[in-house]
């Protein structure tokens, strides 16, 4: 289980200043929908833009803290 705190740290590890919205899709802290905006995906293409939040993710992922995670990207 993870929360949206630890959430929110870890993608601004590697987004700083990256603004950070969850929601949990089955109660179970595991599952969730994370909304990340950040200026620093100006001119970035989709797929990069999610590389860049599952490395912030990946220490989560590994240890089954977070099992899936269904991510939206803005830049504004």
């Amino acid at each position: 289980m993870i929360s949206h705190g630890e959430i929110e740290q870890l993608i601004q590890s590697k987004i700083p200043g990256a603004r950070v919205e969850t929601l949990d899709k089955t109660g179970m802290s595991d599952h969730y929908i994370i909304r990340v905006t950040s200026e620093r995906f100006e001119g970035v293409n989709l797929m990069d833009r999610h590389r860049m939040v599952m490395a912030g993710l990946q220490p989560a992922m590994e240890d089954g803290r977070l099992h899936a995670a269904e991510i939206q990207t803005a830049s504004r």
